[in-house]
């Protein structure tokens, strides 16, 4: 089994399993962050649109009410059908799902005005061609948007939060600093129209309890991990605007760097 298989079968042993919660998932249905996402897109009503790595749904329900059409792509079939649910309950029509690989997407060229993914490529097994597909899809003038965890572009940072990130989750891959998103956008003649660095948040602070149950991260990565928030540097705390309450667990909060970048299909 190659590597990016291994990477493919771990991401869908991890998410199934967890899927609902991904549906209450305070950051992940965020409305606001949401609902701003829409407006610096500004779809239109005739638009197509792909919604990658779609997870409960999220995004894809949250560009539905503006486009004709929305289809909600994503690599494990639990979330799926979180997303068909999630949809149903909000009576969403132009919504459908499909099922398969960031990396190969079944779609002719030139198919969408708009592509989105949202908190999902840190878990790629290739990013390159994971955009490279996006590119590909969209049409000449069409949209790109990606917003994703990312890493500080000091080095040291860019090591210590992957690896919280790796503990506490075994299917990540790599957070990657906007420096890379935008040569990795650049590189697919997807022009930058709009860049912004902020932190990935679920309605203040992340409670690193809540953080580490959601995924089941196993007990002994737990005790580590807090370990890690407890002792962190000035520079990782400021990184991770991380604020020790108290003794337990509960009582870490923190938020993680997030990036935004829509790029825009040349002619």
């Amino acid at each position: 089994m190659s590597e990016t298989t291994k990477t493919h079968e771990l991401v869908k042993s991890q998410f199934g399993p967890v899927a609902a919660a991904y549906s209450t998932s305070v950051g992940h249905a965020n409305s606001e962050a949401l609902q701003m996402l829409v407006e610096q897109v500004q779809p239109r009503l005739t638009d197509r649109a792909l919604d990658i790595a779609t997870g409960a749904g999220h995004t894809a329900i949250a560009f539905a009410p503006y486009v004709t059409q929305v289809i909600a792509y994503d690599l494990t079939p639990q979330m799926l059908e979180e997303t068909a649910r999630n949809a149903a309950a909000k009576n969403i029509s132009n919504l459908s799902t499909q099922e398969g690989l960031a990396e190969a997407l079944p779609y002719a060229d030139n198919s969408f005005e708009i592509v989105t993914c949202r908190v999902a490529p840190h878990h790629f097994a290739d990013i390159k061609k994971a955009v490279a597909e996006m590119a590909r899809v969209v049409k000449a003038g069409g949209q790109v948007a990606v917003v994703d965890t990312t890493a500080p572009e000091d080095e040291t940072l860019d090591r210590e939060i992957n690896y919280i990130e790796k503990q506490r989750d075994s299917s990540h891959v790599r957070n990657y600093r906007p420096s890379e998103w935008k040569a990795m956008f650049e590189a697919e003649n997807l022009q930058v129209i709009f860049l912004e660095q902020d932190f990935y948040t679920e309605q203040g602070r992340m409670n690193f309890a809540t953080w580490t149950a959601r995924m089941r991260t196993p007990e002994e990565k737990v005790r580590e991990l807090a370990g890690l928030f407890r002792q962190a540097s000035p520079a990782l705390q400021a990184a991770l605007e991380i604020e020790i309450r108290g003794e337990l667990n509960e009582d870490i909060f923190f938020n993680l760097p997030k990036v935004t970048i829509i790029g825009r299909k040349a002619s």
